[in-house]
């Protein structure tokens, strides 16, 4: 009879209680519910790749034969030891089989469902939590420190060290699903074999979604006065696959929560109002002593003025995409020299 919260799961998974042979895992993180149900796999059979130990069954098909469930539970491997079924529920209820199952623990085996995101009132859900060998598993989508020990864990075991900027673009392009982060990094190990260290042009080369961060992150430099960002940093942008306009429509978007969080420091006169704007608008990636400069340099009327000349040159730029470049350039320009002359 156990409910085991998602910040309780690693610890739970390390450390089976042996009576349970009943495991729910579920939630909205797909990739973290598989790995979290091999683990447990592993820690019941001896291999779980061993077809004899380890059996896969369909949620449909169980649901489709009740009794499937508990005559695959009960049956004796050729070789003898232990056994897992691992079950991956479908959109048919397999509560039926369950009652049986839970009717008649099986000898030696575990059975390991999987699910998404169940409320506390799902059927499945409150019979696993309520048998008292069972225990239903939560896997939410990885917190900031789960990443942090994700990558510490990853590089250590690669011998890789990698450096703040790079781990800052990484933890933010990373955390969506558990199988894609580690994906992810296992791509980007493939792309540093042999080398000692990871830079942030490594992450914005190899790892999705970090050209898109770093299209943002032009920006904010651009926000700061780094006239770079309309030449260096623009042509990397590009030549990496990003894009002109998508970064026009970024460099917008901040104008206009710029204005909003400056707005809102002006009218409350706390700064860390402004900065939890420009947090919750998707820009929390950044270093928060950077948010607080953009607040203190870029006063409302200003960014006002620029949210117009963002807006014109997006227009053009949809219009003619042949002189997009040349337009997000001249803008992230113009920002620059505005925020150097403050």
């Amino acid at each position: 009879m156990v409910a085991v919260k998602n910040r309780d799961a690693e610890r739970f998974v390390k450390a089976l209680p042996a009576p349970l042979f009943l495991f729910l895992v579920h939630g909205s993180d797909a990739g973290l519910v598989r790995e979290r149900a091999l683990r447990l796999v592993e820690q019941r059979v001896d291999d779980r790749r061993d077809p004899f130990q380890c059996v896969e069954m369909s949620g449909d098909a169980v649901a489709a034969d009740p009794l499937s469930l508990l005559d695959e539970a009960n049956t004796v491997p050729l070789f003898g030891g232990r056994r897992a079924i691992l079950v991956e529920t479908g959109a048919k209820s397999i509560a039926s089989a369950i009652e049986h199952l839970l009717s008649a623990p099986p000898q030696d085996c575990s059975v390991v469902l999987t699910a998404g995101a169940l409320k506390r009132d799902a059927p499945l859900r409150k019979l696993i939590e309520n048998a008292k060998q069972g225990a239903a598993i939560e896997c939410y989508p990885d917190t900031e420190q789960d990443l942090h020990a994700l990558i510490d864990s990853t590089l250590h075991e690669a011998g890789l060290a990698i450096t703040p900027e790079a781990r800052g673009l990484l933890q933010s392009a990373l955390g969506e699903d558990r199988r894609m982060s580690r994906s992810e990094l296992a791509k980007l190990l493939l792309y540093k074999h042999g080398a000692e260290k990871i830079e942030a042009r490594d992450v914005e080369d190899i790892v999705a979604h970090a050209s898109n961060i770093a299209a943002d992150r032009l920006v904010l430099d651009a926000f700061s006065g780094e006239a770079s960002a309309a030449g260096e940093g623009l042509d990397h942008v590009v030549a990496t696959g990003g894009d002109a306009a998508q970064l026009l429509g970024g460099a917008l978007r901040y104008a206009l929560a710029l204005h909003r969080a400056r707005s809102t420091v002006d009218r409350e006169g706390r700064l860390d109002a402004g900065v939890n704007i420009l947090t919750r608008g998707g820009w929390g990636f950044s270093h928060r002593a950077m948010l607080e400069h953009h607040l203190k340099i870029w006063p409302a009327a200003k960014v006002a003025g620029l949210v117009e000349l963002l807006r014109e040159a997006q227009q053009r730029a949809r219009a003619n995409a042949g002189v997009a470049e040349m337009e997000a350039g001249r803008a992230l320009l113009r920002i620059a020299l505005q925020a150097g002359r403050r």
